[in-house]
């Protein structure tokens, strides 16, 4: 269901009141935790992926060198 101009601009317009009052009420402290914390949110998905690429390297560079010792020894 598409929405119509008026009413995209209407909740555009209504809908950044929110942010910006709440950060009036907020202390320094706090805004700065609130932005820590949206930092941690958005970079732990891309961290996440690089662990599980950083798992997967080096299960594979041990699965080779096993099988390269077990062709060794044959």
């Amino acid at each position: 269901m598409a929405l119509s101009k008026e009413a995209r601009e209407f909740f555009a317009k209504e809908g950044s009141k929110g942010g910006k009052a709440t950060a009036k009420k907020r202390t320094a402290q706090e805004r700065s935790e609130a932005a820590r914390k949206a930092v941690t949110a958005r970079w732990q998905k891309t961290l996440d992926k690089l662990e599980a690429k950083i798992d997967a390297t080096s299960w594979t560079k041990k699965t080779k060198d096993k099988k390269s010792k077990k062709d060794k020894l044959k």
